[in-house]
């Protein structure tokens, strides 16, 4: 079964992003450092994300980020991801992910919130605000849906849903995204190529994002919006540098640094 573990904001999908040069035998090398330059209009912001890992192992302990926030990261003893608390110092909130497993596959994920005491930012309560649902088909989902809480809290409601379809390997082809409560949808269609990706191994939440093989292209098929994407890669094969593009300006560059047991 393939990887479907993964993470949080767009900027770490793109680790999934990778090079045709990489061979099975080859050692793989942890990301510890991604700096994403991100261009809003007029204004431009870097972000800085460090990853920690637990010792002599290649799972995710704990990403620190410079807009204010923290990812820590619980396993159960089969090591698969059992929590990841993303914690928001700025607005003192901590959003939680609980996963829940049927066998090897996740059946679904609650979604949870604390507010944080001011001072020592510690939780003062726990608020349930919904759940992510997951279709298989084979090794492979096929839909994932999120539900959350009305205004009023007393009732679940579906807020988007994704589609996916898969080539042979496993590989995802396309991505259908819609929002009930809108007209608007998004589809995106991928192709790869024959090696084997070198993050695959890696356990990253799932997000439409969780490849087999190297991504060659991506486009994303949206009503006026022009998606392109250029990928650079350093001496080992791995995305060194990613530049996004809206139209013929850079509307995202990331820069990516490794270390190799």
């Amino acid at each position: 079964m393939k990887s479907i573990f993964g993470f949080l904001p767009l900027m770490i999908l793109v680790l999934f992003y990778s090079c045709e040069s990489f061979q099975e035998d080859e050692v793989i090398c942890l990301p510890v450092n991604m700096t994403a330059t991100v261009v809003q209009g007029t204004e431009t912001k870097k972000i800085i994300a460090d990853f920690h890992y637990i010792p002599e192992t290649d799972r995710l302990d704990h990403i620190t980020w410079s807009n204010h926030q923290t990812h820590y990261f619980e396993y159960d003893d089969s090591e698969r991801i059992l929590i990841m608390r993303q914690m928001r110092v700025d607005i003192k909130l901590q959003e939680e992910r609980w996963f829940i497993y049927d066998g090897a596959r996740i059946e679904r994920i609650n979604l949870v919130e604390r507010n944080l005491d001011r001072t020592y930012l510690e939780p003062l309560d726990s608020i349930y605000v919904g759940y992510i649902s997951f279709e298989y088909e084979g090794g492979n989902i096929i839909e994932e849906k999120r539900y959350e809480l009305s205004e009023n809290g007393k009732k679940l409601e579906l807020v988007w849903k994704v589609n996916y379809e898969y080539d042979a390997s496993g590989n995802i082809l396309s991505s259908s995204a819609s929002d009930p409560g809108a007209t608007s949808k998004e589809n995106v269609t991928m192709t790869y190529d024959s090696s084997k990706h070198p993050f695959s191994d890696l356990q990253y939440y799932f997000d439409g994002e969780s490849y087999v093989n190297n991504l060659l292209s991506k486009v994303i098929d949206e009503e006026g919006f022009d998606y392109s994407y250029d990928l650079r890669c350093n001496e080992y094969g791995y995305p060194e540098t990613i530049y996004e593009k809206l139209g013929l300006i850079n509307s995202r560059i990331i820069r990516y640094s490794y270390v190799c047991p």
